[in-house]
């Protein structure tokens, strides 16, 4: 008989130990890796992330920084875009309009038709690109610099310094 105690309460033990173990469904989890999320675009809705969307396939890059100085203003036009695993950060700055300091879903409401008319190709010489750029992004004569880095979905790198 106590043979058969042991074995019933060993196996409460277990038991016990497998369901405590398991821990509550409704437990929140923490970002402990220091990431900043407060750019990322999350995936509320089918079609919100274009990193799920298959929109880094139309754009033919997954990261695209842009900046635009002029003689009166620095950053009078400041682009950053990088698709990653499981969200998009997206920053957009133009003083030319009222986006000044538009992230996350607002960026991409400014740079998605943007980037649909770019339509830059890897293969495309540091000319082209940045002639596209200049015509998609309306940028003045008067610039004094324009810095484009660009990468690919090969991760191949294209950086271009324009600088008046």
């Amino acid at each position: 008989m106590t043979f058969k105690k042991t074995k019933v309460v060993a196996s409460l033990l277990l038991s016990a130990a497998l369901l405590g173990a398991c821990g509550d469904k409704d437990e929140i989890t923490k970002d402990v890796t220091n990431n900043n999320t407060n750019n990322d675009i999350e995936d509320d809705a089918p079609g919100e992330n274009p990193a799920d969307t298959g929109e880094n396939e139309i754009y033919g890059f997954k990261k695209f920084e842009l900046e635009v100085d002029y003689p009166d203003q620095e950053e009078a036009i400041d682009v950053n875009y990088e698709e990653e695993k499981d969200s998009t950060d997206a920053e957009y700055k133009n003083v030319a309009d009222d986006t000044s300091n538009a992230t996350g879903k607002e960026a991409m409401a400014k740079l998605r038709p943007l980037f649909g008319q770019l339509q830059l190709k890897e293969d495309m010489t540091d000319e082209d690109i940045i002639n596209r750029v200049v015509e998609t992004f309306d940028i003045q004569d008067n610039y004094t610099k324009i810095d484009v880095d660009i990468i690919w979905h090969n991760n191949k790198k294209k950086e271009i310094e324009l600088v008046k």
